[in-house]
């Protein structure tokens, strides 16, 4: 610790040392904080002290009124709307005399001042009084809605390319359901009939998925929320909406090939234009194999949940499909199979695809690794802009056409 002399000059001493009459212990430095929970505790004791001496000083003007006399009142008669006592005596006792609501603002913005805050108005509702320096409240973040889950990848067969190109050997079943193979029942000592198994390949090859976003550097610097974090996030929702639509939609070139346009899918003739009836659903339930049954489902849109729960048996009877009722959920199966509803397939009722059944087992997905990330000052570098690039390279297609279903024209 520290003494100081009666000469005035402060002597280091060890802790304890007795003070003699005349000198005095010189007191310490408060220690900066070391962390930032030591760093908040100590701002917040400041705030507290200063505070409690703003709050005594304003009790004490409300708590001791001035009088003054009926010359002082007749000599200035705008005294109630003045905010500062103009007698020198008076101000000298009580330099208030009333606090109107632009004092009580001050001395509002004041405590904020005190306490590291920023003053937020002289007079809010009022531009030309201040309203102009008001900056807008708002959080750090950005208002969008969410988009659907992904229909497809959860439920298909997911494989890990090694390189661009993956192939699997399958059984060509278009014609026959063991692709040729058969067995026949004969006789003793009768020749035997040959047959054999007809072959084909499944070629999952990389599609290559790009999306890039150009952000200044003022942007990057200065954003509320952490734009990188934000645009990595907002990416990935896009490109994972892309890739599922693809695998719905797609039509094998430059993309993946999806379930709607891929070759050998069962195709019932729809019975009545731009509808989807009773005997649709029958038929696409019938035309699905048994052996693609157990995991199959529904997949459809809003406009074809409509026509589900309004379906009629043809153009004079209604069959009641779903009960009528508004209190509860409706129904999310059709035969004890999941309906999936999704904004990925058509909403023109009619056109191949508003409504499928499938087993989505039988969907191929190659994945050439994940969703890669980059940034780069280069690409934009003389507009002081930051390039942002996710780049997503990804196959699919049917593995078996017949395990699809689609409602045609």
């Amino acid at each position: 610790m520290k003494i100081r002399r009666k000469d005035g000059t402060e002597e280091e001493v060890p802790e304890g040392t007795p003070v003699e009459e005349g000198e005095e212990k010189v007191p310490e430095a408060p220690k900066a904080p070391e962390t930032p929970e030591e760093d908040e505790k100590m701002l917040k004791k400041m705030e507290d002290i200063v505070g409690k001496k703003i709050e005594s000083a304003v009790k004490d003007i409300y708590e001791n009124p001035v009088k003054k006399s009926p010359q002082y009142h007749k000599q200035d008669p705008t005294i109630e709307k003045s905010v500062m006592e103009t007698d020198l005596y008076f101000r000298s006792k009580r330099p208030f005399v009333k606090l109107s609501k632009h004092m009580e603002d001050f001395i509002s913005n004041v405590k904020i001042t005190a306490k590291g805050g920023v003053v937020k108005t002289m007079q809010e509702d009022d531009d030309t009084e201040g309203g102009f320096l008001v900056p807008e409240e708002f959080q750090a973040e950005v208002i969008r809605y969410t988009t659907e889950n992904a229909v497809v990848r959860p439920r298909a067969r997911v494989l890990t390319m090694a390189r661009d190109t993956l192939t699997f050997p399958t059984l060509d079943q278009s014609s026959y359901r063991h692709g040729g193979a058969t067995a026949y029942w004969k006789e003793e000592s009768i020749e035997k009939t040959a047959s054999k198994p007809a072959f084909g390949k499944l070629t999952l090859k990389a599609k290559k998925l790009i999306g890039l976003c150009p952000v200044t550097d003022e942007l990057l610097a200065d954003s509320a929320v952490n734009l990188a974090n934000y645009l990595v996030s907002l990416f990935g929702e896009v490109i994972a909406y892309e890739e599922d639509y693809r695998f719905l939609r797609g039509t094998g070139m430059f993309q993946p090939l999806g379930i709607v346009n891929t070759v050998g899918i069962n195709t019932v003739a729809r019975n009545t234009s731009s509808r989807i009836m009773l005997e649709d659903i029958i038929g696409m339930y019938t035309a699905q194999p048994a052996y693609a049954d157990p995991n199959a489902v529904w997949i459809t849109t809003k406009t074809g949940l409509e026509q589900l729960m309004l379906i009629d048996r043809d153009s004079t009877n209604s069959v009641m499909m779903f009960m009528p009722n508004l209190r509860d959920k409706v129904s999310p199966t059709i035969m004890g199979k999941e309906i999936i509803l999704t904004d990925k397939l058509t909403t023109t009722l009619g056109a191949v695809g508003d409504i499928i059944l499938g087993d989505l087992k039988q969907y191929y997905i190659g994945d050439r690794g994940g969703l890669q990330v980059a940034s780069s000052i280069h690409d934009r570098f003389r507009y002081d802009e930051t390039t942002f690039r996710f780049v997503k390279r990804v196959d699919g297609q049917p593995g078996i056409a017949t395990a699809f279903t689609v409602l045609g024209q």
